[in-house]
């Protein structure tokens, strides 16, 4: 199969809450999601090519095979914050917003996060174009850069490149089940449309059915911890 392996680094700190976690609490995953990613290269085509070829492209996109590879190290940093959220009583208290405290955590990525994409050598050359777009990954804030033009790289089955993991269910590779840190993904589901994926639209997206969920073993060991941080080390 053929893959281009675009390298970002990143440049601000990195923070996506799992799909489980409320609006006041929550820990960070460690790495974008494939939902993540695939909406990102949407947002992208939209920006890009319009609206019109943002249609276009979410077959596309949808037929990639993605696999990443992560950084080095991820510190993560966990803090309380004082946030405002929609009032619930909002007539009765005569107020639209209320205070309260939510948990937050953002992640220090230390080193290049390794993106490869799979697929038919007409669907990376269409897809190829976006990637030097893709400014971050997960909330907004989230920036990575790229540093070099995506390279081609083809391996012999349909297996990622040497170093990659696949986000897919680790059930689904091959191999008897690999050491690190599992962690529960989004993906696209089967029944996701362009519809749905349109904020502005009045279609919802419905969990289990148009977003799925995953695991994957990210390949982290834990080599430090103290009040408020977490260190985690990529294993070779």
């Amino acid at each position: 199969m053929r893959w281009l392996v675009a390298r970002y680094q990143p440049v601000g700190l990195f923070s996506l809450k799992p799909g489980e976690a409320t609006s006041t609490g929550g820990k960070s995953l460690l790495v974008p999601t494939p939902f993540a990613i695939r909406m990102a290269l949407l947002d992208v085509a939209i920006r890009v090519r319009g609206v019109a070829g943002g249609r276009q492209a979410f077959e596309q996109i949808r037929a990639l095979r993605l696999a990443l590879r992560p950084p080095r190290r991820a510190a993560v940093t966990g803090l309380f914050a004082k946030i405002l959220k929609p009032e619930r009583e909002a007539e009765e208290r005569d107020r639209a917003m209320q205070r309260t405290i939510a948990f937050r955590e953002y992640v220090h990525l230390e080193g290049t996060l390794d993106l490869a994409i799979g697929g038919e050598p007409a669907l990376l050359e269409s897809v190829a174009p976006l990637l030097p777009h893709l400014t971050y990954l997960g909330k907004r804030g989230s920036f990575l850069q790229l540093l070099a033009p995506p390279e081609t790289v083809e391996t012999a089955d349909d297996q990622p490149p040497e170093g990659f993991i696949p986000l897919v269910p680790w059930n689904q590779t091959k191999g008897s089940f690999p050491l690190g840190h599992v962690q529960r993904l989004d993906e696209w589901g089967p029944g996701l449309t362009f519809e749905k994926a349109n904020v502005y639209a009045p279609e919802k997206i419905q969990v289990g059915k148009d977003r799925i969920r995953i695991d994957v073993v990210l390949p982290y060991r834990l080599v430090q911890a103290g009040r408020g941080f977490t260190v985690y080390e990529r294993v070779e």
